[in-house]
């Protein structure tokens, strides 16, 4: 009898050990250290961030890419820094570079953001040409006296759109139309010489002055940008375009600073236009990780392009002046990657999803739910980008990868917010430093900080562009207009600010915790010789602007690592 005790009490403990070997993980936690020790002095050395603005796309982005590749980013003292319409501080932050430079390794510069105060100050802003002058000494100084630290900056060319600062939305609305066949005409294409007459009755003459202008200004600022980049001051520069249309008087001065550089004979790794602006100061940082790779005996990432839907590559979605194939594949070269064949050798697959109700989009998300399944089953590192073009949750291929149970905290990166040059640019590049990170990655500690600092990347990125950008938003936003407020877009501090900030983390927790109950999320996955799960996402969120548009959101996910 005691045999026979003896005998199933082993076999019980056995079952249970063998049961947590299986099921359990080595040891779950949240990873908060800064990375293990550096290769090289210059590694440890942190990078320097003057941000396009306060928002966290510009910054905390940057900072959690950061986070990845295991490099601190340094940025300047909140109280330097714009805070929605109120510019920078820019002698201040001028100031700060000047005497954090000797420190760093590298800087990420924003052009807008050091002569005019950020991205929204420069929409208005009047550069004169003693402003261009001044600027163009100081980097000069700049560089002068730190010439090993290479300067990365970036300037975003103005968007089609009017200034704030020319009054009346019929005047507005009918000067962008004058615009854009402004652009045609420029590109050689035939317009109706009397709706540009009848158009050009419907707003002054100074409005008109005044738009033109402001393009006129920032050419010969970009000019002097690209001068700099010839005498070898900045390392590299980057002139994005915010919110392009296929036609528009920017493409027209977008044209004349491409045949500059290509007078001037400036390679393209050294300077690009390219499209988008939020997303681009983190493509810098991508930029520079490859680079360093490289010169480390490395070889450029090689990157897949895979759509849903062959003629999703086609598509041109909103504030978009190219196709989503033409903003990838600039991308892929902005980032210092090759493009692959599919049937190729590859390191990580960008897969593109570009909803669209009215173009039936919709009916190809399950069969291209299976194709990431079977991708990641594989062992396929994938990008997803999950592009609306209603900025509706009903368009996207999430909610489905979700329904259909497939692994998503399996994914290298996530993206889907408003434009494509964004969602591209920051998946692509969240893709590009997960694997620079793991092929640097020389322990098993380090594999498991890359991973954390990744998985902390996504799960913030789902929870932003999905849950709150195409569902709490409007909740929150309906409540506050049945309680009287009209204006959401301007939430008052001292009212509802605080009001709305419970209503964001009331509803987001509520909508997480739904994703955290689902299969898709609960599954384990194995990536980067190991097997994980996630346990709990641990999200929080609060508006950093008096508006609902922008939120900043930390993740901080609880995960199971295994052997």
């Amino acid at each position: 009898m005691k045999k026979t005790f003896l005998a199933a009490a082993l076999l019980l403990a056995f079952s249970l050990l063998l049961f947590h070997v299986i099921f359990h993980p080595a040891h779950v936690g949240r990873w908060h250290s800064m990375p293990a020790a550096a290769r090289n002095g210059l590694e440890q050395q942190p990078i320097l961030l003057v941000p396009l603005d306060s928002r966290p796309p510009c910054r905390e982005f940057v900072i959690n890419g950061g986070k990845v590749i295991g490099r601190e980013i340094a940025t300047p003292p909140t109280e330097y820094m714009d805070y929605y319409s109120k510019p920078g501080n820019t002698e201040a932050l001028r100031r700060w570079l000047s005497e954090q430079i000797r420190g760093a390794s590298a800087v990420i510069l924003s052009i807008d953001q050091l002569l005019s105060g950020g991205l929204l100050a420069a929409r208005e802003a009047h550069i004169s040409n003693d402003d261009i002058q001044s600027l163009a000494a100081y980097l000069r100084t700049l560089h002068a006296a730190h010439p090993d630290v290479p300067l990365h900056a970036f300037y975003i060319l103005p968007r089609a759109i009017p200034q704030d600062g020319i009054e009346g939305w019929r005047e507005r609305r009918a000067l962008l139309a004058y615009a854009r066949l402004l652009g045609r005409a420029g590109a050689g294409l035939p317009v109706d010489e009397s709706e540009m007459e009848r158009l050009r009755t419907e707003f002054p003459s100074d409005d008109l002055q005044k738009y033109l202008a402001h393009f006129d200004e920032s050419t010969a600022l970009a000019s002097m940008l690209i001068d700099l980049t010839e005498e070898g001051v900045l390392t590299r520069l980057i002139l994005g375009q915010d919110d392009g249309e296929e036609y528009s008087v920017g493409n027209l001065k977008k044209k004349e600073l491409s045949n500059l550089l290509l007078q001037k004979n400036i390679a393209p790794e050294r300077a690009m236009i390219v499209h988008g602006a939020d997303e681009i100061a983190l493509s810098m940082l991508t930029r520079i990780t490859v680079d360093e790779l490289c010169s480390h005996g490395g070889t450029p990432p090689r990157i897949a392009l895979h759509y849903a839907r062959e003629d999703m590559a086609d598509m041109i979605f909103p504030f978009m002046a190219v196709s989503n194939d033409a903003t990838a594949r600039e991308k892929i070269t902005m980032l210092g990657g090759i493009l692959s064949d599919e049937n190729e050798a590859r390191d990580l697959t960008l897969f593109i999803s570009a909803g669209d109700s009215a173009a039936d989009t919709l009916s190809v998300r399950s069969s291209a739910a299976s194709v990431i399944r079977e991708m990641l089953a594989t062992g396929t590192s994938v990008a997803l980008v999950d592009l609306s073009r209603r900025f509706h949750a009903e368009e996207t291929l999430l909610p489905i990868l979700i329904e259909k149970n497939v692994p998503v905290n399996a994914l290298t990166a996530y993206a889907g917010w408003n434009t494509a040059s964004n969602a591209i640019g920051t998946a692509l590049a969240q893709g590009i430093l997960y694997h620079c990170a793991m092929q640097r990655a020389e322990t098993r500690e380090e594999r498991e900080r890359v991973m954390y600092a990744n998985l902390a990347f996504l799960t913030g990125r789902i929870a932003e562009d999905t849950f709150y950008l195409k569902e709490t938003i409007d909740r929150v936003n309906n409540t506050l207009r049945i309680a009287g407020y009209t204006n959401t877009a301007d939430l008052d501090l001292t009212k509802n600010w605080r009001w709305a900030n419970d209503l964001l983390m009331s509803d987001l927790t509520r909508r997480i915790h739904s994703y955290e109950s689902t299969a898709a999320f609960r599954a384990p996955f194995y990536k980067g010789g190991m097997h994980l799960r996630v346990t709990e996402s641990n999200v929080t969120a609060y508006y950093p602007w008096p508006r609902t548009f922008e939120v900043r959101m930390e993740a901080r996910p609880t995960i199971a690592f295994s052997p």
